[in-house]
């Protein structure tokens, strides 16, 4: 019966184990394994170590240590080798002494976590810091901005009154146009940088996106376009200002909507999330994600364009501001959540945004 217990409680274990034996050869491992490895058991049982972990002589001389001190190891960084395109993925081991009865050390155990979500969340927390770099120049030059252009709009308007000549109204019409978008640009630019006074209350996200939908249809419908909500009933409310969120989606769905193809098709869809969550400073544990996914029909972006998407004043659109996705980003942020972006030239785009539950 124990035997059995232990069995269902090691195939269980939801990351990767791994048994390893003082030749170092894989002696057993969990289905997490074949699933993380794109492996079938069979190819690598009895083989050595490096065939899963290739020319990383540190893990090596780790696993190696353990066998004869009997030491553990926390938060070895190694790279898993697979067996198909983009093969290598970023992994985090732990080491542990595999022991008998009689406390001799007979092997090493091996928990091993795919960090290929949390890599990739962290390096687009990397757009970030530019927010944090414009913050002191931002609120510095806002004053020294506004208030000329104050005195710039007052002077055009007292002008235009005086002029009869309806041509160089037009022109005075033109400054206070530009004078007043470039107020609008100095203002957005003052968002970034401000903490958000966030109204937090119970928020049921299907609720925010299908008023964003409402908002959105025609849009799409006028490039024979359609949705496609594909909702989790199951998700429990979130902790969040609905009405920032609310900028949030409707930003992203618009991005998609214009990403689209004609006839194409935008898919929404909502999930928890199972490979990431979120520690905010005020709680011991990490706290449970939903995953809203917007995925668009259109021609995708190429690497170099993804990694400026949260850089201010970036813009691929002919009247962007550039502000639009940083800005969503530091929302989000706000909210102890992150956005995922994962796009392929002539594939589309998917964006992910992942939000606390606030449960534990």
């Amino acid at each position: 019966m124990n035997d059995r217990l232990h069995q269902n409680i090691f195939y269980s274990i939801i990351e990767g184990v791994l048994l390893i034996s003082p030749s170092l050869t894989i002696q057993e491992s969990n289905l997490t394994v074949e699933d993380m490895f794109h492996r079938s058991r069979d190819s690598f049982i009895h083989h050595n170590l490096e065939e899963l972990f290739p020319r990383q002589s540190h893990l090596l001389d780790k696993v190696r240590k353990v066998l004869i001190t009997g030491a553990c190891y926390h938060d070895v960084e190694a790279e898993g080798m697979r067996n198909t395109p983009s093969s290598r993925f970023p992994a985090n081991l732990t080491l542990s002494p595999f022991l008998e009865s009689d406390d001799s050390i007979q092997g090493v155990v091996i928990l091993i976590k795919n960090m290929t979500l949390i890599r990739e969340l962290e390096e687009r927390q990397r757009p970030a810091d530019h927010l944090n770099n414009l913050g002191q120049i931002a609120m510095g030059m806002a004053h020294e901005i506004r208030n000329p252009l104050g005195g710039i709009r007052g002077s055009a308007q007292l002008l235009r009154q005086e002029i009869k000549n309806k041509s160089h109204q037009e022109y005075l019409d033109i400054v206070v146009s530009e004078v007043d978008r470039i107020n609008r640009m100095v203002k957005r630019m003052m968002d970034l940088t401000r903490p958000l006074d966030l109204k937090l209350a119970s928020t049921n996200i299907h609720k925010v996106l299908e008023e964003i939908l409402m908002l959105e249809k025609d849009s799409l419908t006028r490039k024979n376009g359609r949705f496609e909500q594909v909702y989790d009933p199951s998700l429990p409310p979130i902790e969040a200002d609905e009405d920032q969120l609310k900028q949030v989606f409707l930003n992203l769905i618009k991005n998609a909507i214009e990403a689209s193809r004609k006839g194409g098709k935008i898919q929404i869809i909502t999930r928890v999330s199972s490979g990431y969550a979120v520690k905010p400073a005020s709680s011991p544990v990490p706290q449970q994600n939903i995953v809203v996914e917007i995925i668009d029909s259109g021609e995708g972006m190429d690497e170099a364009t993804q990694k400026k998407l949260f850089t201010p004043f970036h813009t691929t659109k002919q009247k962007g501001s550039g502000l639009g996705l940083p800005i969503s980003l530091k929302i989000v942020e706000d909210h102890h959540g992150k956005i995922k972006v994962t796009s392929e030239k002539g594939l589309g785009t998917t964006v992910q945004v992942f939000l606390p539950t606030g449960k534990r």
